[in-house]
């Protein structure tokens, strides 16, 4: 078995993955989200048989004894058992209610932060991803659907934008965006993405790319863009600049 990890402050995300995957019975006091990327995992959750199928999620309420076997790959999430209260997502205890659900939108967000961990991104990076995936199951498969969505067209998604293009060279954080514009980490995803298409990260990175295009267009190496630009080489900044514009940066600059 081998295994890569994320640990934020309130979560810890992991990739697992080997031939055969056993586990024998446990329990966690953790919340556990766990996406099954390959193989079929039969279970045994609190006394019951069970299967999750590929491309299935498993979702576990603290302290549930489960057992399981058959998987090759698995990214799971460890929420903190007071994560809903520390985050301030909810004020009453959430229980998840189905133990697997197979749900297309969840499973490519999973394989989303798979990618993430297996290239060491940092918990910074990661975190979107993991409180996208923990808005998916809060809203679709427990008891509390945290807090109220807020309308797109409002004053705190420009002042995220412009703290967000104002360090365009950095990597801001969802708590400082969330302090910044008073809402939980949650609502400014649901707010953000609503009103852009995009959640923040991903939004900044497109306005780097942008960004970047306009540098490379007057002449400045793409290594000094790729710094200008807050992406953490030129190859990255190449690999999201070729899926943009479907060209490299070097063979932009030159036409």
């Amino acid at each position: 078995m081998k295994s890569k990890r994320i640990v934020g402050r309130h979560f810890e995300a992991a990739l697992i993955w080997g031939d055969r995957l056993t586990f024998d019975y446990h329990s966690h006091d953790e919340y556990v989200l766990s996406c099954n990327m390959s193989g079929n995992e039969r279970l045994v959750l609190d006394g019951r048989s069970l299967e999750a199928a590929e491309s299935c999620t498993t979702l576990y309420n603290p302290g549930q004894i489960q057992k399981g076997d058959g998987t090759e790959c698995l990214v799971s999430i460890y929420l903190d058992p007071y994560f809903f209260e520390k985050e301030k997502l909810s004020e009453r205890e959430v229980n998840c209610i189905r133990p697997i659900v197979n749900d297309t939108a969840l499973h490519a967000q999973f394989a989303s932060l798979a990618s993430l961990i297996l290239n060491g991104r940092s918990a910074v990076a990661a975190e979107e991803s993991v409180f996208k995936a923990v808005d998916m199951v809060t809203a679709r498969y427990t008891e509390s659907s945290g807090e109220a969505v807020f309308p797109a067209d409002d004053w705190r998604v420009r002042r995220a934008q412009d703290l967000l293009l104002s360090r365009l060279d950095e990597q801001v954080s969802l708590d400082e965006l969330a302090l910044e514009v008073g809402l939980n980490k949650l609502a400014l995803l649901r707010m953000f993405a609503k009103a852009t298409g995009l959640p923040p990260i991903a939004w900044q990175r497109a306005k780097r790319i942008e960004a970047a295009r306009k540098l490379l267009r007057t002449g400045v190496s793409a290594v000094d863009t790729a710094y200008r630009t807050g992406f953490a080489d030129q190859a990255h900044m190449t690999r999201w600049f070729g899926r943009a514009y479907g060209i490299s940066p070097a063979k932009f600059a030159r036409r």
